[in-house]
């Protein structure tokens, strides 16, 4: 990697990891969210302080061109976080559908006393 592109790659790592220190003072990001995405700011920066980490990394792994691991771990991490979101919205789904019932239940309770 260029000097150039090394030092681009480092300053928009601290500028994320900088946002997302961010959103978590401002309570825009939820605590358990904000733990992922500091382990991925923390992650982009020391790739970006140590520039022979990935080429090490794809060297034990095996693969010969180390851009192409960058662009592997990359779509494993959208991967997962496609599936934490599918989980995290069946839940809410679910406790929406229950908190639904109960109000109509409740609803139903009350016209009953009503009458």
């Amino acid at each position: 990697m260029s000097d150039t592109a090394h030092l681009v790659f480092a300053v928009l790592a601290l500028l994320a990891l900088a946002l997302i220190v961010r959103l978590v003072r401002l309570q825009a990001l939820k605590a358990k969210y904000s733990v992922l995405w500091l382990t991925v700011g923390v992650l982009l920066a020391v790739s970006a302080a140590v520039p022979g980490v990935l080429d090490w990394i794809a060297g034990k792994v095996g693969v010969a061109y180390q851009p192409a691991l960058f662009l592997l771990l990359g779509f494993g991490f959208l991967l997962l976080l496609a599936m934490h979101f599918s989980y995290e919205l069946s839940r809410l789904e679910t406790r929406v559908r229950t908190l639904a019932e109960e109000l109509t239940l409740l609803r139903h309770e009350l016209d009953d006393r009503q009458d």
